[in-house]
């Protein structure tokens, strides 16, 4: 439980405590030892709430109220929470009373399947909330493409599984007897009916929970990138310090082109990111993979484009 900060040129990287030590002995040579951390999370999945009445609020006012209760007391110097006002009402009557025992890692993640945003510790060390995901505005942080234009990358991965597709959700509040359910037939016509389901939601009546199960449908599965990775040798010291500091939520561009004969195409698309890895190894040096997730862009308005040449809620004047 030492305090680790893994830092570049003044850049932190990583905070989180060492939570085990793994000996590897060698008979013929030098011994080795791998130190195992990890962030706050860790401290929050070993905490456990005493039974806690909630009342009515939003998701946001519930994680503060989390974080300082007596049994937790998480994150509360100046600059440790950085918590977005969220959108979402989560419940408070007596069905959404938390039982005593619950793990606090536990009860977080029970919040973000309702609001279905970020929660996650950043590179800094601070408690990151982020609320329901709608369309992206921000530019690209980073473009990674295959081509010497941008950030160069040695693996990519792609995804094109069936199981991408959701066109029935059901979702059923602590306070209800009864499930809120959402289609999408036309996808259904096409890919079968696949489900997912929420039980005791924590949001706060069945409009909320129709909401959440509309949000949760994926009628038409696409090709995405699902991961890119980059070996700092291979970068510039201005792409090393751009990628250095990439955070989850931030919005990256992935390229790769493909030969069909004579022909070259390409296929770019803009992602969020989820996850992200960081691999030093004493022959290779850093690696650092990220871990990505299908954005909803609001695109600017292109003249012509039979798809965003149409002024609606989708396309803005750039």
């Amino acid at each position: 439980m030492r305090k680790v900060v893994l830092t570049r040129e003044g850049e932190e990287l990583f905070n989180g405590y060492i939570v085990d030590y793994s000996y590897g002995f060698n008979l013929g040579g030098l011994d080795t030892v791998s130190v195992t951390c990890a962030d706050d999370f860790y401290l929050l999945s070993q905490t456990y709430l005493n039974e806690w009445n909630v009342t009515e609020q939003l998701a946001s006012a519930r994680l503060v109220a989390l974080l300082a209760l007596p049994e937790v007391n998480a994150f509360q110097l100046p600059g440790e929470q950085n918590i977005e006002t969220s959108t979402i009402t989560l419940g408070g009557a007596a069905a959404y009373t938390v039982p005593n025992g619950t793990s606090v890692a536990a009860y977080i993640a029970k919040i973000n399947e309702s609001v279905q945003g970020r929660i996650f510790i950043a590179r800094d060390g601070t408690f990151t909330f982020q609320d329901r995901i709608g369309d992206t505005l921000s530019a690209s942080s980073a473009d990674f493409h295959d081509d010497g234009t941008a950030i160069p990358y040695d693996n990519v991965g792609i995804s094109f599984e069936a199981n991408q597709v959701i066109n029935r959700a059901s979702v059923t509040h602590a306070g209800a007897t009864s499930p809120e359910i959402a289609e999408d037939l036309t996808s259904q016509a096409t890919y079968f009916i696949q489900t997912t389901a929420i039980g005791d939601a924590l949001v706060h009546n069945n409009t909320a929970a129709l909401a959440l199960a509309n949000y949760l449908l994926v009628g038409q599965p696409e090709a995405r990138y699902t991961n890119v990775s980059t070996l700092f040798a291979s970068l510039t010291d201005a792409q090393r310090d751009t990628v250095a500091v990439l955070e989850i939520g931030n919005t990256v561009t992935i390229e790769k082109s493909f030969s069909s004969g004579n022909t070259i195409t390409s296929l770019a698309q803009e992602l969020a990111i989820e996850g992200i890895q960081h691999e030093i190894d004493l022959s290779t040096g850093h690696r650092i993979t990220l871990f990505t997730s299908p954005t909803t862009l609001v695109y600017e308005l292109i003249l012509d484009d039979l798809v965003y040449g149409t002024i609606d809620t989708e396309n803005v004047l750039g």
